[in-house]
């Protein structure tokens, strides 16, 4: 994840799940919170919101409609994707190190997207709010309210794929269109 602190843009490995819980054995992801997606409902509820953003670089992400038929989706240009997140610091007591924690944002179902994933689209940043979304002296999370309406931000081509730990393909590249 990519994070801002103190005026200077950091790189950090994170955990795939915003809230963990401390273990004899270390931080692990929460059992009572299912945390990989943050709803984009309830962020008015996340004081991460106003803190803790964070950007989730990606080459491509996988989606499926209730756990069936998983599709790789990709930019059909290469390029990046800059997922808008949320993130969070742990002190790991039974091994003193820091780690960090992150979730992606989700919101509303793409049209574009809806033979594949009609329930939910991660919060996809155009490359004009990296700026505001990684600064700390962003507070006024307002500001951010075009953003939670769900946009691709560059066609997509989505490949049909066996499960998402392998993505093998299985049938035929689909173009999807950002309009």
């Amino acid at each position: 994840m990519v994070v801002e602190r103190d005026g200077d843009r950091q790189v950090r490995p994170a955990i795939w799940w915003l809230y963990l819980q401390q273990t004899d054995s270390g931080l692990k992801p929460h059992p009572d919170y299912f945390s990989v997606n943050t709803n984009h409902a309830k962020l008015d509820k996340k004081p991460e919101y106003k803190t803790s953003r964070c950007i989730i670089p990606a080459t491509s992400f996988v989606e499926s409609q209730d756990g069936k038929h998983p599709h790789l989706l990709e930019p059909a240009d290469g390029s990046a994707i800059a997922f808008g997140g949320l993130w969070k610091e742990w002190t790991d007591k039974a091994t003193g190190d820091m780690l960090w924690s992150a979730s992606i944002i989700t919101l509303p179902g793409h049209p574009a997207l809806a033979g594949i994933h009609r329930k939910s689209t991660p919060l996809w940043l155009p490359e004009d709010a990296y700026d505001p979304w990684l600064s700390e002296s962003v507070t006024d999370t307002a500001i951010f309210n075009d953003l939670l309406m769900p946009a691709l931000r560059a066609d997509l081509t989505a490949t049909p794929i066996d499960k998402a730990s392998m993505k093998n393909p299985v049938g035929p590249v689909i173009s999807i269109s950002r309009q």
